[in-house]
């Protein structure tokens, strides 16, 4: 089961994305212990753990096409709630590390 993330993810560049966007301190992604979902990362206000990233479906990580990154950031923006302004949501953790 551990390489079935590398069909639908590229765990080295979503690091990196992760990095980016949390920073060094906070950025370090783990493979999900869910199995519905890729990645998971310690939420430092909350101390839990937050999943993200839907396992069966690809993200721009692996594919790679700029209209279907443009097509799931439109959908995922538009989503209700209060997930913009938590840097650690799971909506916004797979905006920006895995699209």
């Amino acid at each position: 089961m551990r390489d079935e993330i590398y069909k639908y993810s590229n765990p080295v560049q979503a690091q990196k994305k992760a990095y980016q966007y949390l920073g060094k301190k906070h950025g370090k992604i783990f493979r999900s212990t869910r199995k519905e979902k890729k990645y998971m990362v310690k939420d430092p206000k909350t101390d839990r753990w937050i999943h993200f990233g839907q396992m069966g479906y690809e993200d721009y990580t692996k594919h790679k096409n700029k209209t279907r990154r443009k097509n799931y950031l439109t959908r995922s923006s538009g989503m209700r709630g209060n997930w913009k302004n938590n840097k650690f949501s799971a909506n916004n953790l797979a905006m920006h590390v895995l699209w």
